[in-house]
């Protein structure tokens, strides 16, 4: 990010305040972790509800009503919100992934992802996995830093926690609908209905979405990115009795369209595959020979009788003859809203959630809780891998397609002892997981080098754990007020096994070489991950902590290769566990300051890894392959600040900064066997992030209020790639985007007009990419969003 345009920016926001009518009135609450100080925001990042300020996690919350006033509506939106989020997309727009504290999930990595999402406390397979319905929240909650006791399944990186509206005893609800650029439109409402007086509640919410998207695709004059997707959720609360009560609720998503494109944007001379070359048909001799070396002379091509360039040419009008180096020229003169892809373009999904909890209070402290959980993701996507006109790399008519399917139980018991000093949690936990993935993969599409192959694996993961943490004040025994300590541990058995379906390529291989395989891989892991905290209460208003914390990722089997045992160091298509330890030390602060309204969090954080998960792109014989492999040793420093300050009635400004340095320790690593290479790079993370927001609200007239607000969001350069040190093209420079919002609101008649303008400077940006320079002498980006518009008319009953 650049300076100057930071500070171009800031002064916009600034002075869209010093015009504003310096009238009072209430502001509305942000809704984040650095909302209003005035109020208290209730989290449940320790499986209990209390209050943000009190609770000794470093956690960032978007409330419902900021999700709807903000037009959050997709990841991308959701980053700007929450401070040291990063969303990151792989070779497209519909290939995301979560990354905090440098902890991420690799693109065409089966390990899993570093941060993992959760709805109505049930674990989600990743982004892709339903969370990305932003309607009828109550809030999302970001917790940073390793969640390996307390939740479903350990994650290294932090969890993202989506709570829906839970249904009450007033007959009410809202609608609202946006219109925009793009021929966008949305449509969003729900109605709460008590159906028994307090001992049956109802709520019933629903979506659609639809846009056309940002790219022009040249190559066959269509649209790339375009939305169309619907949403209902149905929720159920049963009051059994005054001790036991059921909450049900069952959401259900389908997701169509089709995705931006990842883009050419560098190249690198020294990848494995001369694709340079190769696409240089406009240079006979040398594609003639090229292809008479990779068919083995089979090809016969020559200049006269058999000139393989000159029948391509042909056969390919619309083609550059001067190559990926020609083209690459082209296409960053165009910019990254028009294309020339010839791949497929399309992407489905259909997700469904049932969560049921029940609650059964034993005592006036004592609770127990049954927590079932059932999800059924499907997810396909068909896309142009390599984002050129020239047939790299596509997934053909196959596309890569997942479906996972997940049962979960969990029992609770919840409660005080000590006479009320220990707040404790104790449960166990278990799940069954199946998921299927097809991948089609069309290569190298230069006649008669074409090639398509298909992995289709089949991964089944039986989890069973218990565990139990609580936090002891120790006030009385030590004589310090506000003093407290936190354990907790929980031990995880895991069996993962790996099937290679018949549909698999691996299956075509000569007698001799499947002799080699293992078609049916088994691994089985037992873990232990443990919680250590002291807290120190210092007054009402000010909150010290530090913690400890121990957490893994379990090792498993890559799916983009052949089913050969052993590491991927070594040629195998396995991965080791990793394991991640860290120390976090805290302050939170919700008072005020010479009279005026501040609040703030601090936390600082070093965290130690070893045997990360990482893939590498290479060739495993003749085959190119996403290879994963253990790195050594990480570490990752950093601190992470957001606060707000309301110096007037009217007047709320806040930001947030956010400091990583993540890098490899000891990062020599084998790929397939070969001589070990460095890995020098740390992916998925900038080492600067921050944000800053300024709104002003006034009173116009009796309860209509007219508010104005401005958001800053600014990231530094980060790499797509651990191994950039060797494809230096490999990375995205930072950028910075400002939002803007106009809304009119009657508070007594519950009726809102708003009008939200994102990326208000039309900055070119990018979100991420894929690194196969080494591989094929190129590497793609996916651009973000240009500006958009939007007008919303909401109405609240």
């Amino acid at each position: 990010m650049t300076k100057h345009k930071i500070g171009i920016a800031s002064a916009l926001t600034a002075l869209t305040l010093a015009n504003a009518t310096a009238a009072h009135a209430q502001a509305a609450q942000d809704g984040a972790a650095a909302s209003d100080p005035a109020g208290e925001i209730i989290v449940t990042a320790q499986r209990r509800a209390e209050a943000l300020e009190r609770t000794p996690v470093a956690i960032s919350v978007v409330s419902g009503d900021a999700l709807a006033k903000r037009a959050i509506v997709t990841e991308a939106d959701l980053q700007a919100a929450s401070p040291g989020l990063i969303i990151r997309a792989g070779y497209n727009s519909n290939q995301l992934n979560y990354a905090l504290r440098g902890q991420s999930l690799d693109a065409f990595s089966d390990t899993r992802p570093g941060v993992l999402p959760y709805f109505n406390e049930i674990q989600l397979d990743g982004v892709g996995g339903g969370s990305s319905a932003f309607y009828d929240l109550q809030s999302v909650q970001v917790l940073k830093g390793p969640q390996g006791t307390l939740f479903g399944r350990n994650s290294t990186g932090g969890a993202v926690l989506f709570t829906s509206v839970k249904p009450d005893e007033n007959f009410g609800g809202y609608f609202s609908g946006r219109v925009g650029n793009y021929k966008s439109y949305q449509l969003e409402g729900a109605l709460n209905v008590p159906l028994a007086g307090e001992n049956v509640l109802a709520r019933v919410a629903g979506f659609y979405e639809k846009r056309d998207g940002y790219q022009r695709n040249l190559f066959n004059n269509t649209r790339a990115g375009n939305v169309d997707r619907y949403g209902l959720r149905g929720s159920l609360t049963f009051k059994l009795s005054d001790t036991i009560k059921n909450e049900l609720v069952v959401d259900y998503l389908h997701s169509g369209g089709n995705s931006l494109s990842g883009l050419i944007d560098s190249l690198e001379p020294t990848g494995l595959i001369p694709l340079i070359a190769l696409t240089n048909f406009g240079n006979q001799a040398q594609y003639n020979f090229l292809i008479n070396a990779f068919t083995g002379g089979a090809a016969g091509c020559n200049d006269t009788t058999n000139n393989c360039a000159a029948a391509y040419a042909a056969a390919n009008p619309k083609l550059d003859p001067g190559g990926l180096a020609s083209y690459l020229a082209t296409q960053k003169a165009r910019g990254p809203y028009q294309i020339e892809s010839d791949g497929p373009a399309e992407y489905r999904g259909r997700n469904i959630i049932i969560s049921n909890i029940t609650s059964f209070e034993v005592g006036p402290d004592t609770k127990i809780r049954n927590i079932f959980g059932y999800t059924y993701l499907q997810n396909g996507i068909r896309g142009d891998i390599d984002g050129t006109p020239f047939g790299i790399d596509d997934n053909g008519d196959g596309g890569k397609n997942d479906n996972t399917r997940q049962y979960s139980e969990e029992l609770q018991l919840v409660g005080k002892a000590f006479d009320g000093n220990l707040d404790y949690v104790i449960g166990g936990f278990l799940s069954h997981e199946t998921n299927e993935n097809v991948t089609t993969s069309l290569l190298l599409q230069f006649p008669p080098l074409t090639s398509r192959t298909n992995y289709n694996k089949l991964t089944t993961r039986d989890m069973i754990a218990g565990y139990a943490q609580g936090t002891y004040d120790l006030s009385e025994a030590t004589g310090l007020e506000g003093l407290g300590i936190t354990i907790g541990a929980r031990y995880t058995h895991e069996k993962i096994k790996f099937d290679t379906l018949p549909a698999d390529t691996a299956y075509n291989e000569p007698p001799a070489v499947r002799a080699t395989f293992d078609f049916n891989q088994r691994k089985s892991f037992g873990n232990l991950s443990w919680t250590l905290g002291l807290q120190y209460q210092v007054n009402p208003n000010l909150l010290v902590y530090l913690a400890s914390r121990r957490s893994y990722k379990n090792g498993g089997y890559n799916g983009i290769q052949n089913p050969k045992p052993g590491l991927g160091s070594t040629g195998g298509n396995e991965y080791g566990l990793e394991t991640l330890t860290d120390a976090e030390i805290g302050i939170k602060y919700r008072g005020q300051m010479g009279g005026v309204p501040v609040q703030f969090n601090l936390a600082g954080y070093q965290n130690w890894i070893k045997d990360g998960q990482r893939v590498a792109y290479t060739l495993l014989g003749s085959t190119p392959a996403a290879v994963t492999v253990n790195v050594p040793f990480s570490k990752i420093t950093g601190f992470e600040f957001d606060g707000s300050i309301r110096p007037a009635s009217w007047l709320n400004l806040g930001g947030s900064l956010n400091y990583t340095n993540a890098r490899f320790t000891d990062n020599l690593v084998s790929i397939g066997g070969g001589t070990p290479v460095p890995f020098g790079t740390y992916p998925d993370t900038p080492e600067w992030s921050g944000s800053a927001f300024g709104e002003v609200t006034v009173p116009v007239r009796d309860s209509i209020d007219l508010s104005l607000r401005s958001d800053l969001y600014a990231q530094s350069l980060f790499w797509f790639a651990s191994t950039g040190n060797r494809s230096p093209g490999a990375n995205i420079k930072g950028y910075t985007l400002v939002n803007f919002r106009l809304g009119l609101a009657d508070n007594k008649a519950g009726w809102s007009l708003a009008a939200n303008l994102k990326n208000a400077f039309n900055r070119v940006y990018y979100v991420g990419g894929i690194a196969t320079g080494e591989l094929f002498q190129f590497n793609t980006v996916v651009p973000g969003a240009p500006r958009t518009f939007m007008a919303e008319l909401r109405y609240k009953f």
